[in-house]
């Protein structure tokens, strides 16, 4: 079936970053099969169905490479706290506390919070034992496209992880590899491997990871250098940088998305470039935790992918990626005391084309261009009127947000119209959350 988009701007974020004002597309069943002038278009596909896009933005699908959906019920619950208290008084007793149901109502809140502005593809960091058999289909169910890493870790004496957070390095390969069979369309659901590190500097986890990822073919994601302590603990047993170490156990070397990477040393930003590896900028969370942030501009100069995330709703309080696009551009520029920095088209990149490198999908996602999936999403402009001619890129960082998305495609599919799910009861999705979140406080009695 074919379906021609009229009546749109198209931001195509391809490389060479045309914008077709007053354009159409033409797409047929999940790709994007022409993109050009509607007049052509209409003589090229007459028998094509015809959808108005009301003369709105259309853009790709935004790309959110990291989120923890486990915390989307703990928002406002953890707020202006400090990260000790944050982890051992509030995050590790209420995610011990879920069970597949409270994990599930909490997914679903989340993924129709991204999906109604505008992300259509999510990275989620840290499965355990909630239910990933379950979150596969529930994921599958939703349209959305999604990469799934399953928690693995090696226990070492002084942890102070809940013991129901807590298995063996084979317990989470198993149960990734089981899941990973049971995937439908690699592109649409994968699984990959979440190594857990932070606070317990672990080299022997690192290299089971490499190890499983050459065995079996995984991509993986991992919390790095975002804390003190992890930094410190790099230099005194082993002399060396951050990035230096990274490097040294093979992690830049392979498809491994690094998330954060506050703490790196001047030089580090640097030595990522020319590597496999990528990394998820996640600024709100940062600011918000007072983390630090790690050198984004320099490591766009490197041809590092760098995508954004939002994070948990638990240090961030939302998971819109505009909020994310907004405030990379703001916060680099205030950094650097330059507004020359990170320009809005290269903020948009890193949640559009850039994100799908940076989680390894560059030749299927992330550019409106015959060939690529059909990830789309509108945007309507309403909010930002008037505005200079052509002002599109700065009307969508800088004056526009979530909020302002009316239709989302995924592979074609529609699911969201004039800003309403056409997968979820929304009021269900959100009473059901508020349900899962009063059995979470009786049975940690937060």
């Amino acid at each position: 079936m074919k379906t021609l988009y009229t009546n749109g701007t198209f931001l195509t974020m391809d490389p060479e970053s045309r914008i077709l004002s007053g354009g159409a597309m033409v797409v047929e069943d999940s790709l994007i099969l022409a993109l050009d002038r509607e007049d052509m278009l209409r003589r090229e596909h007459p028998e094509a169905e015809v959808r108005d896009l009301k003369g709105r933005l259309v853009l790709p699908g935004l790309i959110n490479s990291h989120i923890h959906l486990a915390q989307s019920l703990f928002r406002g619950m953890t707020d202006d706290m400090t990260i000790e208290p944050w982890l051992f008084q509030r995050i590790w007793p209420l995610q011990a506390a879920h069970d597949t149901d409270t994990f599930l109502a909490g997914a679903r809140l989340a993924m129709l919070e991204m999906m109604l502005t505008g992300t259509t593809t999510f990275v989620e960091s840290m499965i355990i034992h909630y239910g990933l058999d379950e979150l596969l289909q529930e994921v599958e169910a939703s349209g959305m496209r999604a990469r799934l890493a399953r928690v693995v870790m090696e226990p070492r004496e002084g942890s102070l992880l809940p013991a129901r957070l807590t298995e063996t390095f084979d317990t989470g390969l198993e149960e990734a590899l089981r899941v990973r069979k049971l995937v439908k369309d690699p592109l649409r659901t994968d699984i990959w491997l979440g190594p857990r590190w932070t606070g317990m500097y672990n080299p022997l986890l690192l290299k089971k990871t490499v190890e499983a990822m050459d065995s079996y073919g995984l991509r993986a994601t991992m919390h790095y250098a975002e804390s003190p302590e992890d930094v410190d603990a790099i230099r005194q047993d082993t002399g060396l940088s951050p990035m230096q170490f990274a490097q040294d156990m093979g992690l830049t070397d392979r498809e491994m998305l690094l998330i954060h990477c506050t703490y790196l040393d001047p030089e580090d930003p640097r030595r990522l470039g020319g590597h496999k590896a990528s990394l998820a900028h996640c600024p709100s969370s940062s600011m918000k935790m007072a983390f630090g942030y790690a050198d984004v501009p320099v490591l766009l100069e490197t041809h590092t992918p760098v995508g954004l995330g939002t994070d948990a709703a638990a240090c961030n309080n939302g998971n819109d990626l505009f909020t994310e696009i907004r405030g990379t551009a703001l916060l680099h520029k205030f950094r650097a005391q330059d507004p020359e920095v990170l320009p809005a088209r290269q903020v948009l990149r890193m949640a559009t084309s850039l994100g799908a490198r940076a989680i390894f999908e560059p030749d299927h996602l992330g550019c409106l261009l015959p060939g690529r999936r059909a990830d789309f999403i509108t945007v309507d402009p309403s909010w930002a009127a008037p505005l200079p001619e052509g002002a599109w890129e700065s009307a969508l960082v800088y004056s526009l947000n979530g909020r302002d998305v009316r239709d989302v495609y995924v592979d074609g599919r529609q699911l969201v119209r004039e800003g309403e799910s056409l997968i979820y009861d929304q009021e269900k999705v959100r009473s059901d959350a508020r349900r899962a979140l009063e059995l979470l406080r009786q049975r940690t009695g937060l």
